[in-house]
């Protein structure tokens, strides 16, 4: 470049000349081809300019360079300049491998509350450049970007990039950018179609550049008011250039969506009057061919149905079928047609009422899935390249197909077999019988795909369907042959136990009949895989029927030369003899030498193998260790000091070559389950081992969380790869390597079963396994399963020093450790399954270690965390159960499963309160005062859960406190009495349960409480359907809790009570019931209360019928029954013997146990 030209190119800058000259070298490296070149500008940029003092002169120099259409570096200093204005600035830049790293603001509303240590590292991760500089150097920057925006002399795409640019110069937490506003609501009105080319061309770009800015930052639209707004996307909707392939259209549409989802739902109804504009645009990219353009307008489409699919319900028929007209065109490029499919499967997903109450949705839908599923080719290249192939890879040019099972699959969970079965099979009858086996194909994965969310109504029909499939696995083509065996393979499981019982006579022959050399290879291995499936829900009984043909069938497949298939073999022989049990030891002896020979014959020596031979062996050592744990320690022993010294061996060498190869990682895998199952197999006898075991496991349980920034053009390539996970915060693309954690995981399962099986022997590893593993797993907020398994361990690993008789003093340092990690978890997990582990480990390490042995800081922590988990969930189910509103659809399943989810937290917050008032007594009132104005609202609450959590909390604090819950009596006891007549049972029962624990735990403070239950308890077992199955438990409550009233109060008019009290037995079903209710009677027969023995005969019958279905047991039990023998010695014994006489031999069988 001539001294002159440099000049011009820096003719406008506001850095010094030398400045300029020096950067421009660096970022004209950038851009070299030679590796080197590049390598030493780069790492010169990053560590002389990408510091704290440089930052801002290197970014206005980026920002300068992008906007001069002259400069050879323009389009290069627009990529850097968003580069590195969103990269974290020097000093709080993220640390990839470490742990501390983890925060995943992007699912969590409550990353405040986090400890110092997470918010941290959270801030590392969302920090940036920009918004780190003074206010006058973004404005500075600003002003030069904005300048290039409105320049039009400069091209698309650079004008593209540095729209791009000043999208990151507008992020929310940035100074409102007024000029910008007015700037590109004035671009968006631009006329794109005059007669002027040159000046449409620069329209178009200008227009084009603003909506993708408004895509990029959303929250800059939602400074106009709603009209302007509406006319601003009116503007871009109705754009008319067709010179730059419609992407006017695709950048306003991208942008609506993205500004609809800022927007709050209130506005949603004034923005709905621009969709009929929007979805009237479609058919012109339909009619102009511009199939790409309408691909990128339908996905973010697809993302405005997924918030808000109701807002469609008037034009859901037209967009329906407009997206059918789109499935069916097969000129299209494929992107669209899939685009279209799932647009059709989120209506599904979202509004699944609304789609089963439309005329067209179900033929459509269901027509449109099958005939993807049958869009395949038919040449014979085709098939040649099927056939070479495996069940692993995807064959080219089939994305239709498997994506047309993927969305018949959802139709069916979302719609249910109700809907859509009728509509399956007004096609599936015809193209199973078609003369075309792409039809048979198709049919066949269809059922396969709709079998599970359709069992409902199909499995009555198992019989027919099954009859319906096998012929067509001999059919003359090996695709539809695949198809059956899949779909007996899916149905197996779908049905299951059903299909079991009732085909397994058609089934298993048809499969089995094909795993043989006379069927292709695909069809072979499909066939036995399917058996695995067959196998897993049968009974051992009936596995057994199988085993002689199945195991001379999966022996072809061991001895054919292609890997996949020998896989297969191994893996079926495996799951057939774990589903025959110990049926399968007849054929140990001929099933382990080939299963080890095929372990020798390849070799264990990894250097020298292939990749394909160390899969096998991974194959190999799964099967043999399965077969192993299935027919026993003693029939294994012959082979088991071999097969180990080859595990060992295999051991070595995979520590030694590390992980840089898949397959060597795989087989280390391999070798961690499978020496956790001998660990299980051959317990104690397996310590010797654990010193070359243990080292490997502990290192890949020690993992840290790999967190990276990257570039938004990279986070497609990440997501491609299935070890890495790309999410979003604060604008930055944050890439997790999830591989790494999921195996962390898996070692840690892994110490879980070497510590419960091994349990003392295990003790010399707790240390390091709580200290280094356990603990701090519990801070990797980029996977729950860490946390979860992490948890898990806690109680486990102190279980192990128990069991080693360590003494106390050696094992409450770590239970202080894990108890204060796990009590911070509770005020900032924001996972509610993963707070319900804690609970439940919190609970289950006091049981285990026999006190709570928390100090009285860890207890008011405890508190706190608990209150914020209840605050949390009692929000969370007011926002579920408010009324439907008129944008989306609440599924009752949906509602149902979340419920049930929160209910078991619930029950574990309970037993984790409980536990502590058992040790903590009513020293613990004080801490749990500051949770009873939480505990109030719950039972207040309509859901009965909610009102369930509170009485069972509150019944805990009676009990474990007695007469010092004196001042809460008042808070509750009126809102307990009313509840006894409440509709539901659970709730009657609950406050049933609640009287009763007055009565025992602090008669004299509640006293009155009691005698005014006494009423509402008697019309719960006088009810006239007080024994009805659904109201059992309630019933038998209630009658506890008056036995407890009339122990523990002399009260008026007991006799008479007595007498109704007697009419709610037998008391069978709750066993802590009927434990206090069968121990009053039997003190009152011991009494020789004169009501009690009025009707010995009823008396004998409601002992025995407790006995019979153990109710009660052991000590109770025997006192109970001491009690009537004392009544039945006063009998002559013929008149003794007259009251069994009505029993039948199993009734028998038990009185002959307690009274003989």
């Amino acid at each position: 470049m001539s001294a002159n030209n440099n000049n011009d190119q820096f003719s406008d800058s506001c850095l010094p000349e030398s400045v300029n000259h020096q950067l421009n070298d660096i970022i004209l490296g950038f851009s070299s081809a030679d590796n080197e070149i590049r390598s030493k500008a780069e790492q010169y940029l990053y560590s002389s300019w990408i510091t704290l003092e440089h930052i801002e002169p290197l970014l206005i120099f980026l920002a300068e360079q992008s906007i001069n259409p002259q400069s050879p570096i323009s389009q290069l200093s627009a990529v850097l300049f968003r580069k590195l204005a969103l990269k974290s600035p020097v000093g709080v830049l993220n640390k990839p491998s470490n742990p501390e790293n983890g925060n995943d603001d992007n699912n969590n509303n409550n990353s405040s509350e986090r400890n110092n240590n997470n918010n941290n590292a959270g801030n590392a991760l969302i920090a940036k450049n920009i918004s780190s500089i003074p206010n006058t150097t973004l404005i500075q920057l600003r002003r030069i970007l904005l300048k290039g925006f409105i320049n039009r002399s400069i091209p698309a795409l650079l004008k593209h990039k540095i729209s791009d640019a000043i999208s990151v110069c507008c992020l929310p937490e940035l100074p409102d950018w007024e000029e910008l506003i007015t700037i590109i609501f004035s671009a968006t009105t631009l006329d794109t179609s005059s007669g002027n080319k040159e000046e449409n061309e620069s329209n178009i770009i200008l227009k084009e550049s603003s909506f993708r800015i408004l895509a990029s930052s959303p929250d800059l639209v939602i400074k106009i008011d709603v009209e302007n707004t509406i006319q601003l996307f009116e503007n871009g909707f109705a754009d008319e250039s067709y010179a730059s392939n419609d992407m006017v259209k695709v950048t306003a549409v991208t942008a609506f969506v993205g500004y609809f989802k800022e927007m709050d739902k209130s506005q949603w109804k004034s923005l709905s009057v621009l969709l009929p504009s929007l979805l009237n645009s479609l058919p012109m990219f339909l009619d102009s061919g511009n199939d790409s353009a309408l691909a990128a307008v339908i996905d973010p489409l697809i993302d405005l149905v997924d918030i808000a699919p109701k807002l469609f319900k008037d034009m859901f028929d037209d967009i329906i079928r407009f997206c059918d007209l789109v499935i069916k065109d097969k000129d299209l490029c494929s992107e669209a047609r899939l685009s279209a499919l799932e647009m059709i499967v989120v209506f599904s997903d979202r509004a699944p009422i609304m789609c089963s109450q439309s005329p067209y949705f179900g033929d459509t839908s269901v027509f449109d899935c099958l005939y993807m599923i049958s869009d395949i080719s038919n040449d014979e290249d085709s098939l040649e390249e099927w056939l070479d192939s495996t069940d692993e890879n995807t064959m080219s040019g089939e994305d239709e197909s498997e994506q047309g099972r993927q969305c018949l699959d959802r139709l069916s969970l979302n719609l249910g077999g109700e809907f859509l079965v009728p509509h399956l099979f007004k096609y599936l009858e015809p193209m199973l019988s078609s003369q075309d086996w792409r039809e048979n194909y198709g049919a066949l994965m269809g059922l396969s795909a709709a079998a599970e969310g359709s069992c409902n109504v199909l499995i009555p029909q198992t019989v027919k369907l099954v009859e319906m499939i096998i012929p067509l696995t001999n059919h003359p083509h090996p695709r539809v042959q695949f198809a059956a065996c899949n779909t007996l393979g899916q149905l197996c499981t779908d049905f299951a136990p059903h299909i079991g019982r009732v085909a397994h006579s058609l089934i298993a022959p048809a499969l089995i009949a094909k795993i043989n050399t006379q069927s292709c290879d695909r069809v072979c291995t499909h066939a036995a895989a399917a058996m695995v499936n067959f196998s897993e829900h049968i009974s051992k009984d009936v596995m057994a029927m199988y085993m002689d043909d199945l195991l001379t069938g999966l022996s072809c497949l061991l001895s054919n030369p292609k890997q996949y298939v020998q896989e297969q073999g191994l893996t079926s022989i495996a799951y057939s003899a774990s589903a025959s049990g110990k049926k399968f030891e007849k054929y140990y002896d001929t099933v382990m030498p080939v299963l080890a020979g095929i372990l020798v014959s390849n070799g264990t020596d990894l250097k020298s193998l292939s990749d394909d031979q160390k899969k096998l062996i991974g194959k190999s050592i799964e099967s043999i260790t399965l077969v192993a744990a299935t027919c026993g320690k003693e029939k294994f022993s012959s082979y088991s000091q071999q097969f180990i010294e080859v595990l060992l061996h295999l051991q070595n060498q995979v520590i030694a070559l590390g992980d840089e190869n898949p397959e060597d990682l795989e087989i280390k895998n391999r070798l961690e389950q499978s020496w956790g199952r001998l660990c299980r197999l051959l317990k104690e006898d397996f310590v010797p081992l654990l010193s070359v075991v243990i080292p490997p496991v502990l290192e890949t349980a020690k993992a840290a969380q790999n967190v990276s920034i990257i570039e938004e053009e990279e986070a497609d390539a990440y997501n491609q790869y299935g070890e890495w996970d790309v999410i979003k915060i604060h604008g930055k693309h944050i890439a997790i390597h999830s591989a790494v954690l999921d195996d962390k995981v898996s070692a840690m399962e892994l110490l879980i079963v070497y510590c419960h099986e091994l349990k003392q022997y295990f003790a010399p590893f707790v240390e390091e396994v709580m200290m280094e593993i356990t603990i701090p797993s519990l801070d990797f907020y980029l996977h729950d399963g860490v946390r979860k398994t992490g948890a898990k361990l806690i109680p486990i690993l102190l279980q192990s020093l128990i069991s080693a008789q360590q003494t106390m003093d050696s094992i409450l340092p770590f239970w202080s450790e894990a108890a204060s990690k796990l009590i911070d978890g509770l005020s900032n997990e924001p996972v509610a399954n993963v707070s319900l582990m804690y609970h439940d480990v919190i609970s289950h390490c006091m049981e285990i270690l026999g006190s709570d042995y928390l100090t009285v800081n860890q207890l008011n922590l405890y508190v706190k965390g608990t209150d914020r988990n209840l605050t949390d969930l009692y929000e969370r189910v007011e926002t579920r159960h408010l009324e439907d509103d008129i944008y989306n659809e609440k599924e009752e399943d949906m509602i149902d499963e979340e419920d049930f989810n929160d209910e078991e937290l619930l029950d574990e917050i309970n037993k984790s309160l409980a536990t502590i008032f058992k040790f903590q007594k009513e020293k613990f009132l004080p801490m749990y005062a500051s949770l009873f104005e939480t505990i109030l609202k719950f039972l207040n609450h309509e859901q009965s859960f909610m009102i369930i959590f509170s009485l069972v909390s509150i019944s805990d604090m009676i009990l474990y406190s007695g007469n010092c819950s004196s001042d809460f009596k008042n808070l509750f006891v009126e809102r307990v009495i009313s509840y006894l007549l409440h509709p539901e049972t659970c709730i009657r029962q609950g406050a049933s349960y609640a009287i009763g624990c007055c009565a025992v735990s602090a008669p004299d403070v509640y006293s009155d409480t009691c005698l005014a239950a006494l009423t509402n308890l008697i019309k719960i077992i006088t009810d006239s359907d007080s024994k009805l199955e659904h109201n059992t438990m309630a019933t038998e409550n209630a009658s506890a809790a008056i036995a407890k009233i009339l122990s523990a109060y002399d009260i008026p008019q007991k006799d008479e009570i007595l007498k109704i009290w007697l009419t709610s037995f037998p008391i069978i079903d709750d066993e802590e019931a009927a434990s206090f209710s069968y121990k009053y009677l039997a003190e009152m027969i011991n009494n020789k209360n004169s009501i009690v023995l009025q009707d010995v005969p009823k008396l004998v019958d409601d002992i025995v019928m407790a006995l019979l279905h153990g109710s009660i047991k052991d000590k109770m039990a025997e006192f109970v029954s001491n009690a009537l023998k004392q009544v039945l010695a006063t009998y002559p014994q013929d008149q003794a013997m007259k009251l069994f006489s009505k029993y039948d031999p199993e009734v028998m069988a038990v009185i002959s146990r307690w009274f003989a």
